[in-house]
């Protein structure tokens, strides 16, 4: 059938240009939206999964596309998710991009539902910053060598 993911880039967000409503003025700054990319090396492309209002969006992204949205994330919180095979019978949350993104990666946590609390419960659970690793294994990364 495919390729099956076993790490996301996990990133957490706040777009300037983009209408929040008025009750998402709880959320934290930097903190309101949240999104995955992986690299699909038999393919040799980027895949960028998000759960927006409008639907699950999924995009193929080429070189060019990388690095800008590296870019622009890199004023933003990523981290290296693994993913876990955590299984659960009930889930009782909606679809959410923090839901979306706790599905993805395989990690559930009932009382999780801003994209703040799942940042601050990933680092907790010990994964780590996409940032703070050294330069070749980014650089291999983003070129797709891993």
């Amino acid at each position: 059938m495919g390729f099956i993911q076993t790490e996301w880039l996990v990133y957490f967000y706040e777009a300037d240009n983009h209408p929040y409503s008025d009750w998402l003025r709880f959320l934290k700054k930097g903190y309101k939206h949240c999104g995955a990319l992986s690299y699909y090396h038999a393919k040799d492309t980027w895949v960028h999964l998000e759960f927006t209002h409008a639907g699950i969006k999924l995009s193929y992204l080429d070189k060019k596309e990388v690095e800008d949205t590296f870019h622009y994330l890199s004023n933003f919180k990523m981290l290296r998710c693994p993913v876990r095979d955590q299984w659960h019978l009930l889930r009782i949350k909606d679809l959410t991009c923090v839901s979306f993104i706790m599905r993805l990666i395989g990690f559930y946590k009932w009382y999780i539902f801003t994209p703040y609390q799942l940042y601050c419960a990933l680092i907790k659970a010990g994964y780590k910053s996409f940032y703070n690793q050294d330069a070749k294994t980014k650089e291999k990364i983003l070129a797709g060598d891993h």
